[in-house]
């Protein structure tokens, strides 16, 4: 479980460094703090079930390319 954690730590600080850079318009940001909000609410989950897990993922995934993928 520790690396999940450890995994979950490593993707919110790729965004928190990526909210840091100055090329993100203000509906990327929003997207990328609102990730980053999802990701800190699934590793409070101590046991997530696999299907939270790829649900989360999969809403991450959605909203970033939404924006990003222009």
């Amino acid at each position: 479980m520790k690396k999940n954690f450890k995994d979950l730590n490593a993707s919110i600080t790729h965004l928190r460094a990526l909210l840091d850079g100055n090329a993100t318009e203000p509906q990327q940001r929003e997207a990328v703090e609102r990730a980053i909000g999802r990701l800190k609410q699934l590793r409070r989950n101590p046991r997530p079930a696999k299907a939270e897990v790829y649900r989360c993922v999969r809403e991450v995934a959605e909203a970033l390319l939404r924006r990003f993928g222009r």
